[in-house]
């Protein structure tokens, strides 16, 4: 237990590492379930009537039991030549029953991560009249941006009638990152041959601590016509407050600054399910998510994500097993989506396909979901190259009769 732990610290604490660092507040993070995951990157489907859809506040209702949620993923970027690998938290989330068709679930997740390091390898020259040492001098700098917003949760979710179900989450978002830039110094000399060699001198280093504080709110509606479901979703945020507090290597720690962004994060959501007979089902979402405006202190590049505009199809497969076996049923996935993020001066295409398969087992109490994601990232003005990654995730949903009713059953 100690080691499970350990593993989930580490992983909170050292996220996502993709292209997308190098914009704003690096990359958003809204689904963090491998069973909707599996189905074209969903974030309200996954195939099962039973089973809570942990991106999906409107479905927490539909477990009996009370839950321990827990979802972990592995990613591979590659970008040129380079291929980074990193071990990601996704969420961790309690839920449990308060009546008939009504559950409360308190929980953490990453919202927003950077994890994000650019190395100059050329040099720049200072030649002799215009060093301040009166020899020959080169320079090179290194940037690095590391850290992200996370919110703190809490949710109410209600079946209203027959048809239509409810839920609300209000969450705290918190979080803090670093932004470090180092300035490296080379003395430069020439040998008989005039071949250039650089000898390191000194290092300067710039660092940005930005802690951030705000909340945010979120409201679904689900109706159930037996054939089709629908879903709609809002979310939005509080203003983003940022304390920001520079160092420098001379002067050390300057007095704390406070910036709010009132540009406010929200999304609009909306989602549809065809079920074609109880084995059998068809899925389409649409997502638009406006981003916070990021400060120039905040951005490497100076180049921020206005916006993302996304679609989602998928299809799953249910095989229901024989009475009295130890699993229930299995369910298999299939999807595909296409996401476009709209910078300030280019977009980013990305598109790609999915995989699933999950297992309900002992009793219906308990889930465990495991889908691969495999996409790539065209940038349209040609900045980089493409970015292909792929993704495993790893989602548990662990049942319990804990503050259940027994006569209600």
């Amino acid at each position: 237990m100690k080691c499970i732990y350990s593993f989930i610290l580490f992983s909170f604490l050292f996220s996502q590492t993709s292209t997308l660092s190098l914009t704003g507040f690096g990359e958003y993070i809204n689904t963090h379930d491998a069973s909707s995951v599996g189905i074209g990157d969903s974030k309200y489907f996954n195939g099962y009537s039973d089973r809570v859809n942990f991106s999906s506040c409107s479905s927490y209702w539909k477990s009996s039991f009370s839950n321990l949620i827990m979802s972990i993923d592995v990613h591979n970027y590659s970008l040129e030549s380079d291929n980074l690998v990193s071990n990601n938290f996704k969420m961790l989330s309690f839920s449990f029953p308060v009546g008939n068709n009504k559950a409360v679930s308190l929980g953490m997740n990453p919202l927003l991560r950077s994890n994000i390091t650019v190395s100059e390898l050329d040099y720049v020259f200072i030649p002799t009249q215009n060093s301040p040492t009166g020899n020959p001098l080169a320079y090179n700098t290194d940037y690095s941006f590391k850290g992200g917003v996370s919110e703190f949760f809490v949710l109410y979710s209600s079946k209203l009638t027959e048809k239509v179900s409810f839920g609300f989450k209000w969450s705290k978002l918190f979080g803090s990152s670093e932004y470090k830039y180092l300035l490296n110094l080379y003395n430069v000399s020439f040998d008989s041959s005039e071949n250039i060699s650089y000898d390191f001198n000194n290092m300067e280093s710039f660092i940005n601590n930005q802690t951030y504080s705000s909340d945010k709110y979120n409201i679904e509606f689900r109706c159930d016509f037996k054939k089709y479901e629908f879903i709609l979703g809002y979310s939005q945020s509080n203003p983003l407050n940022i304390n920001f507090t520079p160092y420098f290597d001379t002067l050390g720690n300057l007095n704390t600054e406070n910036y709010y962004i009132n540009d406010n994060l929200y999304e609009r959501d909306f989602g549809l399910k065809y079920k074609l007979n109880e084995n059998f089902g068809f899925i389409y979402e649409n997502h638009f998510y406006n981003s916070f405006n990021s400060y120039d202190f905040l951005n490497i590049l100076n180049n921020s994500v206005n916006n993302i505009k996304s679609n989602h199809l998928g299809i799953y497969s249910i095989d229901y097993k024989k009475p009295n076996s130890k699993i229930n049923k299995s369910i298999l996935r299939l999807g595909v989506y296409q996401k476009v993020y709209n910078l300030n001066s280019y977009e980013i295409q990305d598109s790609g396909l999915t995989l699933g398969l999950g297992i309900n087992y002992f009793n219906t109490k308990n889930f465990i979901d495991i889908s691969f994601k495999f996409g790539n990232k065209n940038f349209t003005n040609n900045i980089y190259n493409d970015e292909n990654y792929y993704q495993i995730i790893l989602s548990i949903v662990s049942g319990e009769k804990w503050f259940v009713n027994e006569r209600e059953k």
